[in-house]
């Protein structure tokens, strides 16, 4: 399918979500429909769909693109790809990854994008709604919310892999939907609060939500940004990009403030390994920083609990005492 489809489907499935949310917004937990196996299907396919259209957003937005015209085409010969050679993972397999027309090579980066939000979208139904891995997690809103994260976290961090940059303009959408979202359904910070409780700031649970949003928001960038400030200081170059802030402050505005402090520790562990081998294999020390931040988003989304009530105490001294 091509770009323009991949966009008009998106909208209406964005259009789905929030109709579909809606009469569920009240409901602490989720209507027995949502945990069917039809309705994993639909989200795995869905999420095969948005990979597709991240591969879009991945190759055309750092090129200065529009991500809607003109359709899929071959980079080499630019003949338009049809529907039938642009399913999610199938056609790559079908055409052995090449061209119709001409034979060239597609890089087999489509299809695993591809296949890695499917498998995201139908993992995290499975873990939030079948294996109730998240208290309070098995709410359609707050997988809604989640699952437009991990497609900001995967476009961002695929850039950033390939580029050493992010861009604002995904990151800005994933917290604005993040902000958007707590708003309209309060769940979606409860899940990640202190106790799974909204702190009672103004009286009203969705201006406590958007609070603890922004909170979360302040709390992503802001130790994102320390770290940057003091470790330009200490290597005398720029440390970190200001695309790392920016996905924090998404990040945070989406999981809350003690999600975002559990990934900002976990990332240097996660991308140790691959520093140390880029460092000795490319002699260079300047690492992505993006694809760990979300690798680290993604593990925090699934076990947040129980490594909340392990490192819950060492969190509370070093930020309240």
């Amino acid at each position: 399918m091509d770009e323009s489809t991949l966009a008009a489907g998106a909208s209406g499935t964005v259009g789905f979500l929030i109709a579909l949310v809606a009469g569920a917004a009240e409901a602490p937990k989720a209507v027995p429909l949502v945990e069917t196996w039809p309705v994993g299907v639909f989200v795995t396919l869905l999420g095969l769909c948005v990979g597709s259209f991240l591969n879009v957003v991945i190759h055309r937005l750092p090129a200065g693109k529009s991500i809607v015209w003109p359709p899929s085409h071959c980079p080499l010969c630019l003949a338009l790809i049809a529907w039938y050679d642009n399913l999610p993972v199938i056609s790559y397999f079908v055409l052995r990854g090449r061209c119709r027309r001409c034979g060239s090579r597609f890089s087999v980066g489509y299809m695993l994008v591809e296949a890695a939000t499917g498998l995201a979208f139908l993992g995290y139904w499975l873990a939030y709604f079948r294996l109730g891995l998240r208290d309070g997690a098995d709410h359609l809103a707050v997988y809604a919310v989640h699952m437009v994260l991990a497609a900001a976290l995967v476009a961002s961090g695929v850039i950033d892999y390939e580029r050493k940059e992010i861009y604002t303009s995904v990151t800005n959408l994933a917290l604005a939907v993040g902000l958007v979202g707590s708003f309209l359904w309060p769940d979606v910070q409860r899940v990640g609060a202190f106790d799974h409780r909204l702190p009672d700031w103004t009286g009203w649970a969705r201006a406590d939500a958007v609070l603890l949003a922004l909170v979360g928001a302040a709390v992503g960038a802001g130790v994102i940004y320390v770290t940057r400030f003091l470790g330009s200081l200490a290597f005398r170059k720029e440390a970190m990009g200001m695309g790392d802030v920016y996905l924090m402050a998404a990040v945070g505005g989406c999981l809350g403030w003690e999600a975002a402090v559990l990934i900002f520790f976990m990332a240097p562990f996660l991308g140790l390994v691959y520093g140390l081998w880029h460092l000795v294999r490319k002699r260079d020390s300047e690492v992505p920083y993006g694809p760990f931040l979300g690798l680290a988003a993604g593990i925090v989304m699934l076990v947040q609990d129980p490594l909340i009530a392990y490192f819950r105490p060492g969190i509370q001294a070093i930020f309240f005492q």
